[in-house]
C-alpha cells in the first residue's frame, strides 16, 4: 500500500515512523487539509510506490508536507517505506535546528508574506529563501541516503527509490525532486480555462544542460556527470526511447533515472542523491498541486491530468479517480504490457474546510493509532486485524505480458556487487583513520 500521514509533532513522536491511517481517515481528517491521496498496485509485483502527508509540519501552524516514492530493485518497496517514513522527520528535525542556529534567516512564511513580490528586493528574499531551503533539502536527503546505506535491513546495492516532496507555507510552494516522479500545478489562463505547469525536471540518464529560469540556476547536464564518473549511458534495441544507466564493465543494472535513493552499485558512477529544488509563489490563480509516480505519467500527459482532477465532482477521491483513468489508459496504450503501480497526492491549494467539515471528524480518527489492513475501507469500525491482506503485498506472478518500462533492467554479477562492498568498507576505514 505505501500510504501514510501524520498530524501534529506529537504524533511523529507516538510509534516508530508516521502511523498508518484508513480510507475514513484519509476522507476526514487529510481531506481537512485539501489533500487527496491514493496509491494501487500495479501488475509486475509488490506495491512498490509509497507515500506521505504530514500536517502542521515541523510545528508550523497550517504548513504542509507532502511525498510520493517510487521504489525499484529486488527490495524497492522497502526502500521507498523507509524513505517515506524517514525523510520527513529528518527534515523536520533539520528545519527546527536551522531556526535555532539562525532565527533571523529561519524559513517561515513570514519573512516573505511581508512584500508582495514585485520589487527587485522582493525577489532577492525569493532567492534568499529558495537557497535556505535547497540547502536544508540537500542535506537531508544526503543524510537519508547514508542512513540507507547503512541500514542492516535493506540492502541497497541494486534497489532504491524516487522523491518528489513538497512543502507549502501559505502562498510559497519549495518542491525537491529525486529520480522521475514528478509535481505538475493546475493554474488558470486569462479565460479561466485550466492549464498544467511541470515544476519538476524528469532527471532522466541523457538529460543535457537545461537553464531553469524559475529557479535562477543551471541544471547540470546528468549525462555529461555519469560519463565523467565512468557510467555509461544508452537505450536498449528493443526500448530506443528509454535511456538507461549502466555500470563501466557490465551491461547492469540499467537504471532509468540519473538520482535516486538507494543504488549504491552506481553511487560511485554518475548517480547522485541531490535533489533539485524548486519554488514558485502562488497566486490566485493556482488551483492545485499534483504529486505522481511515472505510473501516471507515462500513459497520461500533464494536461490530460489536469483535466482529470479538475473536472473531479469529488475533490477528496480525485487521486482514486486519477488512478484509474490512468490504469485504463495502460490497457487501452500497452494491451501487451504490465500495468505499472500508481500513487498520486492531490494538494487543493484554495480549500477551506467549514466549520461543518471539522465537526464531523471522529474522535477516533484524529489518534495516531497504527494500521496496517487493506486500504480499503475497514469493516467493523476499523479493526486492523481482520481477514484482509494489505493491498500490494502479493505478488502475481501468473499475469502474463511484459513490463513496458522497468526502472532497472537487470542485476550486476556478483563479484560487483562484493568489489562495492570493498571499496565501501574501505572508504570508511580510511575516514576512521583520518579522525584518529
Amino acid at each position: 500500500m505505501g500510504i501514510c500521514c501524520s498530524k501534529g509533532k506529537e504524533e511523529l513522536e507516538d510509534v516508530e515512523g508516521f502511523p498508518w491511517k484508513h480510507d475514513a481517515f484519509f476522507h476526514e481528517q487529510l481531506w481537512s487539509a485539501g489533500v487527496s491521496m491514493h496509491t494501487k498496485q500495479g501488475w509486475k509485483g509488490a506495491n512498490q510506490d509509497a507515500m506521505t502527508t504530514c500536517q502542521d509540519f515541523a510545528g508550523h501552524k497550517g504548513q504542509i508536507f507532502c511525498g510520493v516514492f517510487d521504489g525499484h530493485g529486488p527490495l524497492g518497496r522497502e526502500v521507498a517505506r523507509h524513505v517515506r517514513d524517514v525523510l520527513p522527520m529528518k527534515l523536520s528535525s533539520s528545519l527546527a535546528r536551522k531556526t535555532e542556529q539562525d532565527p533571523s534567516r529561519n524559513t517561515d512564511k513570514e519573512t516573505l508574506d511581508k512584500s508582495d513580490c514585485t520589487s527587485l528586493s522582493d525577489t532577492s528574499n525569493e532567492k534568499q529563501l529558495l537557497s535556505t531551503w535547497k540547502n536544508i533539502f540537500v542535506k537531508t536527503f544526503e543524510d537519508v541516503d547514508e542512513d540507507l546505506r547503512q541500514h542492516s535491513g535493506i540492502d541497497c546495492i541494486c534497489s532504491g527509490t524516487t522523491a518528489v516532496t513538497v512543502v507549502r507555507q501559505g502562498d510559497h510552494l519549495i518542491i525537491a525532486n529525486l529520480g522521475d516522479s514528478r509535481a505538475v500545478l493546475c493554474t488558470r489562463d486569462i479565460k479561466d480555462r485550466p492549464i498544467p505547469v511541470q515544476l519538476t525536471t524528469d532527471l532522466k540518464p541523457d538529460l543535457p544542460n537545461i537553464h531553469l529560469s524559475f529557479i535562477w540556476e543551471l541544471l547540470t547536464g546528468e549525462a555529461e556527470r555519469i560519463l565523467n564518473c565512468k557510467g555509461r549511458v544508452f537505450a536498449m534495441d528493443d526500448e530506443p526511447g528509454v535511456p538507461r544507466m549502466w555500470l563501466p564493465d557490465q551491461d547492469a543494472p540499467g537504471l532509468a533515472m540519473a538520482r535516486a535513493f538507494g543504488d549504491f552499485c552506481l553511487k560511485s558512477h554518475g548517480l547522485i542523491c541531490t535533489p533539485e529544488v524548486y519554488y514558485r509563489k502562488l497566486s490566485e490563480k493556482d488551483d492545485f498541486l499534483v504529486l505522481a509516480t511515472d505510473g501516471i505519467w507515462d500513459v497520461l500527459s500533464n494536461k490530460e491530468v489536469i483535466k482529470i482532477v479538475s473536472s473531479a465532482t469529488d475533490h477528496s477521491k480525485a487521486a482514486k479517480q486519477l488512478i484509474e483513468r490512468a490504469v485504463r489508459a495502460w490497457r487501452r496504450k500497452f494491451p501487451t504490457s504490465m500495468v505499472d503501480d500508481c500513487a498520486v497526492v492531490c494538494l487543493f491549494l484554495k480549500h477551506s474546510p467549514s466549520s461543518e467539515e471539522n465537526t464531523h471528524v471522529d474522535a477516533k480518527a484524529t489518534q495516531a493509532v497504527s494500521f496496517t489492513g487493506s486500504f480499503r475501507k475497514v469493516l467493523g469500525g476499523g479493526n486492523s486485524g481482520g481477514g484482509e491482506a494489505e493491498e500490494g503485498t502479493n505478488v502475481w506472478r501468473a499475469l502474463e505480458g511484459v513490463a513496458r518500462v522497468n526502472s532497472v533492467v537487470r542485476l550486476p554479477r556478483m563479484g560487483a556487487v562484493l568489489s562495492w562492498r570493498r571499496r565501501s568498507t574501505s572508504l570508511e576505514e580510511d575516514d576512521e583513520a583520518m579522525n584518529e
